[in-house]
């Protein structure tokens, strides 16, 4: 690793508080795109180079070459028209890494690409993008949108207008001016992850120029991901040195735009880092399970003030709950979460409590099961981690048995790869996954200290004093959060 690189740590910490805060935008390069299949801007302009007569491998400054093109063609731009077409115009999938930005709350995206795989991820994850690749397209609003695109450089459905060679770049600014100027407003109030990108683009340099030029010391935090230098084969020690001596260079003149950089061992190692980005962004949304129809040695008064400090514990840690109106535990959980929210002064929202009802038919029956999973899953897609309290119902004989509900949230979340708390000390279902999680524990929490066996321990215990109880649980979900898991 670089010397002037940060850690992962650092930045898994840092950017996913910016996540948490809503304040991220993205900037996507080619480099991302070509795991999809496209090329980056050397093997899009490879036979270009090649026909004028140079070497692919020696060119580096890609917009030069692509303007000899123009030149050479008379002013004439058809040969690059056809090369996006040819390269960009066939439709390739979106990559895991597309995917997981799509699901994280980022609402601004910025890219170079003329490719559709940014938009394209986007509606896999069901939401709507607002596209902007001209000028007439900013002064309008999609409907609903979840999502703006801004495609600065152009779009493959629109090759001849794609700003590609030196004469696109220099009227930049008298055409595209206000997608430069946006642009530079992100820049100054959003923090960037950039990814795919090289830094080599003429219009992006001079923004981040201007951007350091007005704020000086005062720029805000971006980060960006790049690849190790690493040694190729049969490469001479001294060539392999001198690589890694620019990289540091370069890692380091980032600093100066407060871009700081993160480095992985290869490129599929990109979208592993991404997945730990979403994996602890999501382990501050916490799904609470439970349903009681009595609490066994819990007073029903004991019960709603435990389950009501619980929604307040989690609001004031900076959570978010999600939660159902389980019969006898969502309703205080829910007011234990909006007297917290009321007292710090905080308007509710789906981004400190995701409220949902279970879905009954128009009879007041009990859904079809396979709706009810449906419900259950679409609850645990948003979460990280998920607490289990109590757990019984009444069967159709009036007798109290362990709630199968429970049973099915807790294998959902395991299958996809939310934390489970059982709260065995509240008996039934939850003391029936608390023994399975402590039958596994080192499965579940591979990294835990001391401190966490303790209190794992302690909220299975039927002894355990109600405030220290809230305490244990607290105590877990921290150590999930931090760097320690």
């Amino acid at each position: 690793m670089s010397n002037e690189s940060i850690s992962e740590g650092q930045f898994l910490r840092e950017f996913t508080k910016e996540l948490r805060n809503r304040n991220v935008a993205a900037f996507i390069g080619a480099g991302f795109s070509m795991s999809s299949g496209y090329v980056d801007w050397k093997g899009l302009l490879k036979d270009i180079v090649t026909d004028l007569g140079l070497d692919p491998q020696k060119e580096h400054d890609l917009v030069s070459v692509a303007q000899y093109s123009v030149n050479q063609a008379g002013g004439n731009k058809s040969r690059l028209t056809k090369t996006i077409v040819n390269n960009l115009g066939i439709v390739k999938k979106p990559h895991e890494g597309h995917r997981i930005l799509a699901n994280l709350p980022i609402h601004t995206y910025w890219t170079t690409n003329y490719d559709n795989l940014i938009e394209d991820s986007l509606k896999e994850a069901k939401k709507v993008p607002d596209v902007k690749h001209a000028i007439d397209h900013l002064s309008t609003t999609r409907p609903n949108r979840d999502a703006i695109v801004y495609k600065m450089h152009g779009d493959v459905q629109d090759p001849t207008n794609a700003v590609i060679c030196k004469d696109d770049y220099e009227r930049y600014p008298f055409r595209m001016g206000q997608f430069a100027s946006l642009l530079k407003g992100d820049l100054i109030g959003k923090t960037f992850l950039f990814l795919g990108f090289g830094f080599t683009d003429p219009n992006i340099d001079f923004i981040l120029s201007r951007v350091r030029a007005v704020l000086e010391e005062n720029q805000r935090e971006h980060y960006c991901i790049q690849k190790k230098i690493t040694r190729l084969p049969q490469e001479k020690k001294k060539d392999f040195e001198y690589r890694q001596l620019k990289q540091d260079y370069f890692i380091r003149d980032l600093k100066r735009k407060n871009i700081h950089t993160v480095e992985v061992d290869s490129f599929d190692d990109i979208p592993l880092l991404l997945e730990k980005v979403a994996t602890r962004f999501k382990r501050s949304s916490i799904f609470v399970s439970g349903a009681a129809v009595e609490f066994g040695p819990w007073k029903p008064s004991e019960a709603d003030s435990f389950l009501y400090r619980l929604g307040r514990s989690l609001i004031s840690e900076r959570n978010r709950i999600v939660v159902s109106s389980g019969v006898g535990i969502g309703g205080a959980v829910i007011n234990g979460a909006l007297d917290q929210l009321e007292h710090e002064g905080v308007a509710v929202s789906e981004e400190h409590l995701m409220m949902r009802p279970f879905p009954y038919t128009a009879t007041g029956r009990p859904s079809s099961h396979g709706r009810q999973t449906k419900y259950r899953q679409a609850m645990i897609e948003h979460a990280g981690i998920a607490i289990f309290v109590f757990g019984n119902k009444k069967d159709a004989r009036g007798m109290i048995v362990e709630s199968k509900g429970m049973r099915e949230e807790f294998e959902l979340c395991i299958a996809s790869g939310v934390v489970p708390i059982p709260v065995g000390a509240t008996g039934y279902m939850a003391k029936s996954l608390w023994e399975e999680v402590d039958g596994r524990f080192d499965h579940f929490f591979p990294k835990a200290s001391a401190s966490l066996r303790k209190s794992f321990k302690e909220i299975g215990d039927s002894s355990t004093a109600a405030p220290r109880l809230l305490d244990a649980i607290v105590d877990i979900i921290l150590h999930l959060q931090s760097d320690r898991s």
